[in-house]
């Protein structure tokens, strides 16, 4: 079985590479053995290579055996251990997240978080059917936590991505007012033409911040949601609204929030985040309503599951790059 591993931390266009490793064993009980035909690159995913997730003054390195990524794909069942629903048998096509080694020719997934996928849902779709629309969910989720009302002003930045995208369509049709803040000129026009019920800034303008009122026309903003850190989520901090939230799912500047102290006592900001690495412990009946959601949008709304390019496994290198390229439109998948 080949899968891709890396043995030390760092840039994974270095550090990835792909090998032979031992054949998996049969599935036990409430397991599933997937042959994976598609994952995705998140930036998750590439996080997690460079040792990002550790914590502060971590230099542990990688083990002695190296690490594995990716937890999200679409493939075929190809054995079903013990207790396991009927609709997951040998051949079935499906999705599944959470399940250790995607990035390989086969996984283990525990059979609760496995989706069968339906015919009309392609399998490039499929590879996408979890990580992204979930977070959506769980930031919709955030949103209406923070108090926000139909007809409030939701801004989001990185707004060119699939999980904003995604998070976007929600809040559009829950009737909220979607501003998204991009890097580019460019990246403005694509989003207008696939969101045009978003309106857009793009943050190469100097004045992008103040360009955001006119968007909204004056509207207050109520809640930022915000996977990059750093300049952008400050700016969009000092933008809220007295009571406002800024909600964080990502860090992909690395830098810090820079936000004055009195901001929380004098304006009540508060900040949150969501993680989707948190969805598998939330109760069944909520995970059951998220996938729904998902399948959802996967057939009513395919365009946002958008695949920019496919790439084999022996070409990590280059996918890594790709995925990382700014103006790039959709999920750069492997195959």
């Amino acid at each position: 079985m080949r899968s891709i591993i890396y043995h030390q931390y760092g840039e994974p266009a270095e550090v990835l590479h792909l090998t032979e490793a031992p054949e998996l064993p049969p599935p036990s009980q409430g397991e599933v053995l997937i042959r994976v035909t598609h994952r995705p690159i998140h930036p998750g995913d590439l996080l997690g290579v460079r040792g990002r997730y550790r914590a502060p003054g971590n230099t542990a390195p990688v083990g002695v055996d190296g690490a594995r990524p990716g937890f999200e794909g679409a493939g075929v069942i190809e054995a079903v251990g013990a207790g396991v629903d009927p609709a997951l048998a040998p051949g079935a096509r499906v999705a599944f997240f959470p399940a250790r080694w995607a990035w390989s020719d086969k996984v283990i997934a525990p059979a609760r978080f496995v989706t069968v996928t339906p015919d009309d849902v392609a399998d490039a779709a499929a590879a996408q059917l979890h990580v992204a629309p979930l977070t959506a969910a769980l930031l919709f989720r955030a949103v209406q936590d923070a108090g926000a009302r139909r007809g409030d002003v939701v801004a989001l930045s990185a707004a060119g991505g699939a999980v904003a995208r995604l998070t976007a369509q929600l809040l559009h049709e829950a009737g909220y007012r979607a501003v998204g803040v991009v890097r580019s000129a460019a990246a403005v026009a694509a989003l207008q033409e696939q969101a045009p019920y978003m309106g857009i800034v793009s943050t190469d303008q100097a004045d992008w911040s103040k360009r955001i009122y006119a968007v909204t026309q004056g509207m207050p903003l109520r809640v930022a949601l915000d996977p990059v850190g750093g300049a952008v989520a400050s700016t969009l901090a000092a933008l809220l609204d007295g009571g406002g939230t800024l909600v964080s799912y990502g860090d992909l500047s690395g830098q810090p929030l820079s936000v004055p102290a009195l901001a929380f006592s004098t304006r009540d900001l508060r900040i949150g985040g969501v993680s989707v690495g948190r969805w598998p412990a939330l109760p069944d009946a909520q995970r059951d309503a998220d996938r729904a959601t998902a399948l959802r949008l996967a057939r009513t709304a395919p365009a946002l599951f958008r695949v920019a390019a496919e790439y084999p496994l022996d070409a990590i290198a280059a996918a890594v790059l790709h995925a990382e390229q700014p103006g790039k439109d959709g999920a750069v998948l492997l195959r």
